[in-house]
């Protein structure tokens, strides 16, 4: 007989969100769900750590951002424990997906990053992926930190509209 313990169950929470949606979710996206009901702040990082630590969750680490998504060890940890997660959760759940697809999978297909390169600039990379797939990328070079972090944290909010000006200029 298990005893019930409220980290493992946000731990299978955290994995039946991943694999049920198609791509991955950023950590703003997966702390916003989890922080308004179910833990604190520095419980949820440490939930979090240990399913990267245990390969249970991928993570994939930006300048900007943090995504995650289920490995496929923790999909079928998911299987083998999902009775463990309350009914109730599991509805709460499936209605904040449900909710929140669309805004969710925007949010994660716009990735922005720069690096230092070799020549004392910096390197900005902007990208939208959708379906696995890079459907749009450009790289810049920019000479100031400051014109690099702008120029990420911009691309989140017109990233549609970048690349709807530069379709419609080549075509």
């Amino acid at each position: 007989m298990s005893t019930y313990n409220p980290k493992n169950e946000i731990k299978l929470m955290i994995l039946y969100m991943l694999s049920n949606v198609s791509f991955s979710l950023n950590h703003e996206n997966l702390s916003n769900f989890f922080l308004d009901k179910y833990t604190s702040f520095i419980a949820f990082q440490e939930i979090l750590a240990d399913l990267v630590d245990t390969k249970l969750v991928d993570e994939y680490k930006t300048k900007t951002s943090i995504f995650y998504k289920a490995t496929s060890d923790g999909i079928e940890a998911l299987n083998s424990f999902i009775d463990d997660i309350s009914a109730e959760h599991k509805a709460e759940l499936d209605e904040y997906i449900k909710k929140n697809k669309f805004r969710l999978k925007e949010e994660s297909i716009i990735k922005a990053n720069y690096t230092d390169s070799s020549e004392g600039n910096y390197k900005v990379e902007l990208e939208i992926n959708e379906n696995k797939d890079e459907s749009f990328k450009l790289e810049i070079s920019v000479p100031t930190l400051d014109a690099a972090i702008t120029m990420c944290e911009n691309f989140k909010d017109k990233a549609k509209n970048i690349y709807t000006y530069v379709i419609r200029q080549l075509l």
